[in-house]
Parts: structure tokens; C-alpha cells; sequence
């Protein structure tokens, strides 16, 4: 009886455990999904066209092609993004004119107004679409780096921002404003998962509007993030100047010298911007990126330039009492 017993549950574990695995999801096909998003987003810009910004449509609106309209598939711009290891296309509309400022990088924070947009219709009849977020008030700063989807981390630094007329105690104001839609498709957007009214697996639209940046210093180390971008490729997680597995965006020690970034007088005039860093060998390699900065072929984290270790250079060796301390004296 007991053999009897034991085998039935044997057979029974045996069983459940195979349809558990027979069960288990696939893995979503994301490179096969951006396919399919990059037909059905070339298709809606071949078969629409854009209609700009007016005193009574802020935004400007998006209509089905009727009248030989140009359609926005000749007036877009593309990027092309890599993320998550597959391929995207990433397509953007600039209103003209374009803003009168500074653009924002992809580890900034910017000032926007939006409104999201599904690209299908309400139903067959109609040329709207529904709505599923927008503001409109100048109130919502949206991080780049992590915070927002990534269609909006790539898209918005390709628009620049616009000029302040606020008045004291009056809502938030501003001109020249950059405006503009991206056409982003799901793997950017929501993916396999939707949200809200978005439903799984679709391309999106969103028109921008860019109203001011601000800068970030991830670390702090006194440098904006937007300067730590050393080959200039929008790519800041590839610059990692003491190869430590630490962009320098987010390294407080960028070179690994001991000594940390915002004591290497990386910024003299204090405008986070280190284009007048110290270069104390004139190597042309700045002193926060120069593991060697006083050129004697030495490596500044073995010239006892920070006994206590705090990372500041206040009480580094001066062995022949000159008054500059040894990792920045040659002689």
C-alpha cells in the first residue's frame, strides 16, 4: 500500500513538473517586435502628414494623408538606437523654429509639455486618437537618465529649449520653445507589457515640447555630466578613463589616481565646464584624468598624495619642503 502511495506521487510530481515547464512563457521575440514596429511606424509616416503649431493647436496636429499633403515620412529625422542588445529606429520632428537655447544631454533633466498619442484611430470613422498622458502647464522636469522611457531619453536631445520670460510670482512662461513629435516604436516605449491605455507591443507618438535644461553632475565631482562624454559619441557609459567598470559620469575619481575629481582643479572658474582644467605637466591630458600629473613617471596614487586616504590632497607628502606637495612636483 505504501509502495502503491509512493508511486502515485512519484507519478504525480512527474506530471505537474511537466506541465509547469510545457507552460512556461517563450521569451518575448524584442528584435522580431522592432520589425514589425519599424513597417507599421514607416507606414503611418507615409500615410499621414503634419500639421504645425497655431495659436489654437498647440501642439500642431497629425491627419491622415487626403489632399497630396507631404507626408512626414519626408520631413522626419532618424536615430538609430541600440538598446537592450536590439536595433531600434527611432523617428523625430522638429517644428520650426526650432528653440533658442541650449539642448539637453541624455543624463539632464528637462522642463517639457507633452501629449502622448496612440498611432491607431478612436474607431474607422474618426481621425482622432486616443490620448493616454499629457501637461501642458510647463510642471513636469523629466530625468533622462533612467527616469523616462527611452524613447524620451534618446529623442528629447535632439531638440534645444527655449527662453524664460516668467515674471516673479506668475506661472512658469516661456518663447521659443523647442517643439516637435517623436514616433517611437514599442521596444522605446512600453514594450510587451503596455500601460494604461497603451496597449502591448505598440509604437507611440509623443509631441514635445522643451522649455529649459538643467545640467547635471552625477557625482559630484564639480564637472557636468554633459562634459564627461570624453569622445563625444552620446554614449557616457563607454568613457571609463581608469577602466574601473565607473563611467566617469558617475566615477568620483575619474583617472584612480586616489585623489578624488573635484580636488584636481578639474574646473578653475567654477562653470563645471573643464575646458580650463589644470594640466600640471602639459601633457595635454588634464591633471583629473592624468594618472601621472606631474609627468616624472611616477603614478600619482604611489607619490603619498593622500596619507589619510580621504581623497583630498590637503595633506599630501612635500618631501623636499617646497611647498608642492611630490605628485605634483617633477623635480
Amino acid at each position: 500500500m505504501k509502495l502503491t502511495k509512493i508511486l502515485f506521487a512519484l507519478i504525480s510530481t512527474v506530471v505537474l513538473f511537466s506541465c509547469n515547464k510545457d507552460t512556461l512563457p517563450e521569451p518575448f521575440d524584442h528584435a522580431g517586435q522592432a520589425i514589425k514596429d519599424e513597417a507599421t511606424l514607416k507606414t503611418f509616416l507615409q500615410t499621414h502628414y503634419y500639421t504645425p503649431p497655431t495659436s489654437t493647436e498647440h501642439f500642431g496636429i497629425v491627419d491622415t494623408i487626403t489632399n497630396g499633403e507631404t507626408p512626414l515620412l519626408n520631413q522626419v529625422m532618424t536615430e538609430n538606437v541600440s538598446y537592450g542588445n536590439v536595433d531600434y529606429k527611432l523617428y523625430y520632428l522638429k517644428a520650426l523654429p526650432e528653440g533658442v537655447n541650449e539642448s539637453p544631454s541624455k543624463v539632464d533633466s528637462t522642463l517639457v509639455n507633452y501629449k502622448g498619442l496612440l498611432l491607431t484611430k478612436v474607431n474607422n470613422n474618426m481621425e482622432e486618437r486616443t490620448i493616454f498622458d499629457s501637461n501642458n502647464h510647463f510642471t513636469f522636469w523629466a530625468v533622462l537618465s533612467g527616469k523616462v522611457i527611452p524613447g524620451w531619453t534618446y529623442g528629447i536631445p535632439n531638440y534645444k529649449s527655449g527662453a524664460n520670460t516668467s515674471q516673479p510670482d506668475m506661472p512658469l512662461t516661456f518663447e521659443n520653445t523647442g517643439k516637435g513629435i517623436l514616433f517611437m516604436p514599442s521596444g522605446l516605449a512600453y514594450k510587451n507589457l503596455g500601460s494604461g491605455k497603451i496597449p502591448a507591443n505598440a509604437p507611440i507618438m509623443f509631441h514635445i515640447e522643451v522649455a529649459s535644461v538643467k545640467r547635471t553632475d552625477k557625482e559630484p565631482d564639480g564637472i557636468w555630466s554633459i562634459y564627461e562624454d570624453l569622445n563625444n559619441d552620446n554614449d557616457f557609459t563607454n568613457d571609463d578613463t581608469d577602466n574601473d567598470n565607473k563611467p566617469n559620469y558617475v566615477d568620483p575619481d575619474d583617472d584612480g589616481d586616489g585623489i578624488l575629481t573635484k580636488y584636481e582643479n578639474a574646473d578653475p572658474n567654477y562653470d563645471y565646464n573643464p575646458n580650463d582644467a589644470l594640466d600640471t605637466d602639459g601633457d595635454n591630458t588634464p591633471d583629473y584624468l592624468d594618472d601621472d600629473d606631474d609627468g616624472d613617471g611616477i603614478d600619482t596614487k604611489y607619490e603619498n598624495a593622500d596619507p589619510n586616504r580621504d581623497g583630498n590632497p590637503d595633506d599630501a607628502q612635500d618631501t623636499d619642503g617646497d611647498n608642492i606637495p611630490d605628485y605634483l612636483d617633477g623635480n
